[in-house]
This record gives C-alpha cells, sequence and structure tokens, in this order.
C-alpha cells in the first residue's frame, strides 16, 4: 500500500465499526497518519520498564498525562487487578500487550492503532483483548488493528481487509466463482511442494487456507500448495465432510476437536495434531454449523 491507498484505509477506520488489517509491518507509518497523536498507538515490540511493577508503570504514564482518573478503568477494561503487583520482567507476552493497551487507555485515549495484537499463544489474554475490541461496536472510539497473519486477522471481530502493493482488498467478501455443473468427480487432490506433485485422499486433509492470492492444503500439520479454486475445493471436499467455516478456510469436520468461542462476534476451531492454533470460524457460519451438528 502506498499514499494513493491511504484515503480508502481512512475511510474504513472512520466507518464506525472495529476493522482490522492484513499486511506488511512497513505499512505501520501509513496507518499511523489516519490517527492523532494523542490516539492511542499500541506498539508490538520496545522496552516496558521491566524492573517496574504493573501498577507502577501505570501510575507513571497516567501521571505524565494527568488521566489519572482514568487508571482505574484501565485496571479493569484489561483485567489486570490480580497482577498490578507484578513485575513487567515477569509478564506473558500477552500480559505485556494487555499492559500497553492499559497504558494508552490511562492515558485518556479513545481511539486505538494495534499491532500485531494477539499474536502470542496466552488464550486468556487473547480472550481479554478480544473483548475489549468488541465493546468498540457500542463505542463511539475507532479501532483498528494490522497484523501480519491471516489467521489472527481474520479473529479479530470487525471487519476484515488484505493490504497488497495494488491496494486494500476485502477478506470477507464472497468469492467471485464460474458456475461449472459439469466439473469431474474426483476422489484425489493434487497438491504441490518442492516442485513435486502429491496425490491425498480428502480424508487426509486437515484444512484448507487461501491467503494472499493462493490456496494452502494441510496434512499432518504439513503445508502444500493448492491446485484448485477455494470454490472448487469445497464443492469437492463437502461430500466427505468438509465445512467452509470462513471465507478463507475449509476444514475437515472429522478432525475438529473444540469449538473455541472468543467473544459473541469471535469463534474459532482446533484440530487433532494442530495443538492451539485456531481456524477461524465466522460470525455467520456458526448457526449453520449447529444445524449441522445439534449443539
Amino acid at each position: 500500500m502506498d499514499n494513493n491507498h491511504f484515503p480508502e484505509a481512512g475511510q474504513l477506520i472512520q466507518s464506525g465499526k472495529p476493522v482490522h488489517f492484513e499486511g506488511p509491518l512497513s505499512t505501520v507509518p501509513l496507518l499511523q497518519k489516519c490517527f492523532t497523536p494523542s490516539d492511542g498507538f499500541v506498539e508490538d515490540s520496545g522496552a516496558l520498564y521491566d524492573n517496574m511493577s504493573i501498577k507502577q508503570y501505570l501510575s507513571f504514564f497516567a501521571g505524565l498525562s494527568g488521566s489519572k482518573q482514568q487508571l482505574d478503568s484501565a485496571v479493569e477494561q484489561m483485567h489486570l487487578a490480580d497482577i498490578l503487583k507484578k513485575k513487567i520482567s515477569k509478564c506473558s507476552d500477552g500480559e505485556k500487550v494487555r499492559l500497553r493497551i492499559a497504558r494508552e487507555i490511562s492515558k485518556g485515549a479513545e481511539d486505538f492503532f494495534l499491532v500485531n495484537p494477539i499474536a502470542f499463544a496466552d488464550e486468556e489474554s487473547k480472550k481479554i483483548i478480544l473483548g475489549w475490541m468488541e465493546t468498540f461496536y457500542e463505542k463511539n472510539g475507532r479501532l483498528a488493528t494490522l497484523s501480519v497473519s491471516h489467521r489472527d486477522t481474520c479473529i479479530c471481530p470487525g471487519g476484515h481487509y488484505e493490504i497488497l502493493e495494488e491496494g486494500i482488498r476485502c477478506i470477507d467478501q464472497p468469492e467471485v466463482t464460474d458456475e461449472n455443473p459439469d466439473l469431474p468427480v474426483i476422489s484425489k487432490i493434487s497438491v504441490s511442494y518442492n516442485e513435486k506433485t502429491f496425490l491425498f485422499n480428502p480424508e487426509e486433509i486437515d484444512y484448507v487456507e487461501a491467503n494472499d492470492g493462493k490456496v494452502y492444503v494441510y496434512v499432518r500439520q504439513e503445508q502444500y500448495l493448492g491446485s484448485y479454486k477455494m470454490s472448487e475445493l469445497e464443492e469437492k471436499l463437502t461430500k466427505f465432510g468438509f465445512f467452509r467455516c470462513h471465507r478463507s478456510y475449509i476444514v475437515n469436520m472429522q478432525k475438529v476437536t473444540e469449538l473455541v468461542k472468543w467473544t459473541r462476534n469471535s469463534y474459532s476451531l482446533r484440530l487433532i495434531g494442530y495443538g492451539k492454533t485456531d481456524v477461524p470460524l465466522s460470525k455467520g457460519k456458526i448457526q449453520e454449523l449447529r444445524g449441522m451438528y445439534e449443539f
């Protein structure tokens, strides 16, 4: 994205709902232009005065900005009351992100721009941050995030967009396809890896991901480049128990072990053998899934 697409990003951020961008960190300066110096900027790295406790750190910044009345609200919104005495050096990566957000709240910010806000393994912190993001549906404030991870972008509640060299693309828009009822019925899916072609039975496939204009097929935790469009794979795989859980994902429901509800607008699925790797589940797909599996 260059300066020519800056107005488009600004319009999206002004839309009145949380906006989440997937893109390289090099776009941070351009997106920051959509905000003022008094708005909250939450970086994804940098020093945090490790020798301070959480309370000391927040009190310091609240004092600098003259907004000490915001301190209690910041602690409450980020659920930090039980760890106020904890040294920052002892905090998990997720707790540090919550601390950075609380710092900006305590400074009196109402509009926020976050970089890689859930790029960590701490589930409690992830749920707290996603829940806080969802409050912006009712707030007047603006919220925008930038994640380098396609998966993280899709899990955040709000609108989802991909930053490309030629501009900004909405991730949530339905895929444009050509109807072709004469596609042959197949029992193998062809994929490639290191210039070699492999054929997998559908039941061997764990899930499929569309990202950056390419389709990736995952088999036993290994990533392969797919040979079909997502719409074609959805048509071919549905009869084998696969479910289009998101515009960018098709999942083998036989491999799903857990449905994770982060907030009322943010869900994900977890699969056998993938630990805590989350496959996004669109809010609009949850009712369809409930009807299929009666939960």
